[in-house]
């Protein structure tokens, strides 16, 4: 999945910015004639994002059913920021295509309070825990206006959510003198079909709220669960072709995995907040 977005971005991306800069430069990339609402053809949001998260885990192995490990508890920061990029691509009037993507990388650790078991595995009260999280997250919607005038927009959304989430357990101490060590590892992607609605509202020309809801439960091969993410959001066009914007973001995800390297339940929840400069063409 990692290939997917850097991808679009190094092959796409250079190439539409190419061509939409050259219409920039001639309509006035710095005017003050701003594009209305729901006429723009294509928009690039890069920024940070900062992420709140909530996140439990539990690996089955070896007949043993795992504990539920809830990993900001355990150590794991609670709070990341990283960096944030996204677009849409309006290729028909009523018709708009997005994409967003990013990542957190987090670790911690945590002396243990009781004997915990992972992937079938015994990590005994008083080791030092150490955990390591990686998550890669890319979403796709298509989206169709099914109301538009000049102040409000609303469409239906089909969407996809993927996700890639890398957990690594290291854990030492002593038993009767002699020092043990203990670790664990699981890895899964998760892809999840989204369904929703989406709601502009141009104030002027330069000026948007929008907010979005869209979800589903569903079993898909060796993952059962459901995935809601919910937001709101503003930009404002400071120069014709050039904004700022600022957006919250609530996802929630709960799946049971029966895979070769992940088996068990994922529970994981997360509050972002993105901040972000935006070209608009």
């Amino acid at each position: 999945m990692t290939s997917i977005p850097s991808g679009i971005i190094c092959m796409l991306l250079p190439a539409a910015l190419s061509g939409f800069a050259e219409a920039a430069l001639a309509q006035g990339f710095m005017s003050q004639n701003f594009i209305p609402g729901g006429d723009e053809t294509f928009t690039l949001n890069l920024g940070g994002i900062l992420n709140q998260f909530d996140t439990t885990v539990r690996l089955d192995g070896n007949g043993i059913r795992g504990d539920k490990i809830d990993l900001e508890h355990d150590g794991l920061t609670t709070n990341l920021s990283s960096f944030d990029v996204a677009a849409t691509w309006r290729f028909l009037s009523r018709n708009r295509l997005d994409v967003e993507y990013f990542q957190a990388t987090r670790s911690g650790s945590k002396q243990l309070d009781r004997t915990v078991f992972i992937d079938g595995k015994a990590f005994p009260v008083g080791f030092e825990l150490a955990a390591e999280a990686k998550d890669k997250f890319l979403l796709v919607d298509y989206r169709f206006s099914f109301v538009k005038t000049t102040h409000i927009e609303m469409a239906g959304l089909f969407g996809f959510y993927g996700s890639h989430y890398e957990y690594n357990f290291n854990a030492s101490g002593s038993v009767q003198g002699n020092r043990q060590v203990v670790e664990a590892s699981a890895s899964t992607t998760v892809p999840l079909p989204l369904i929703g609605l989406t709601l502009d509202w141009y104030i002027n020309p330069r000026w948007k709220v929008s907010g979005n809801v869209e979800g589903l439960k569903v079993h898909i091969g060796d993952v059962d669960g459901s995935m809601l993410v919910a937001g709101v959001g503003t930009e404002f066009m400071l120069v014709r072709n050039f904004g700022i914007g600022l957006a919250y973001m609530y996802s929630d995800l709960n799946v049971d995995v029966s895979k070769t390297n992940f088996n068990g339940n994922l529970g994981w929840k997360m509050n972002s907040l993105r901040a972000f400069g935006q070209l608009k063409f």
